[in-house]
């Protein structure tokens, strides 16, 4: 079975969950995400869930939000929209040239919060690519 099709069957899964009544998410959260076996130069997940940690921007209801994936690529490509900042003492790129709305069901795990001033970084890129 190739990713696709593995992909596929985890989305099932992800698409059946029911979120718990005590699933609470903010923004500037950083948790980990299912987002897939993707096309082209879109960001993959990795592992058998497909995950990747993401930074939660935007929340628009219990179910859907805007999120940026993070890497822990050091070296920053210059034509996309990346920015550092600090998860758990360690440097992560946040790529938000692939930033995506998603369902709050592809949430799985909290990891850490963004600090403020990391997250005000990344609001004035985004305004400045849009």
């Amino acid at each position: 079975m190739d990713e696709f099709d593995l992909w596929n069957e985890r989305k099932k899964q992800i698409d059946g969950r029911i979120p718990a009544a005590n699933f609470h998410f903010q923004e500037r959260e950083v948790w980990w995400c299912s987002i897939g076996k993707n096309i082209g130069s879109e960001q993959n997940g990795k592992n058998e869930g497909f995950e990747r940690p993401v930074i939660i921007f935007r929340i628009f209801s219990k179910e859907t939000m805007w999120v940026i994936p993070l890497t822990s690529r050091a070296q920053i490509i210059e034509s996309r929209k990346e920015l550092r900042v600090e998860i758990n003492k360690t440097f992560q790129t946040a790529d938000i040239s692939q930033m995506r709305l998603i369902s709050s069901r592809r949430l799985s795990r909290y990891i850490d919060i963004v600090s403020y001033g990391d997250f005000q970084k990344i609001r004035k890129c985004l305004s400045e690519l849009v």
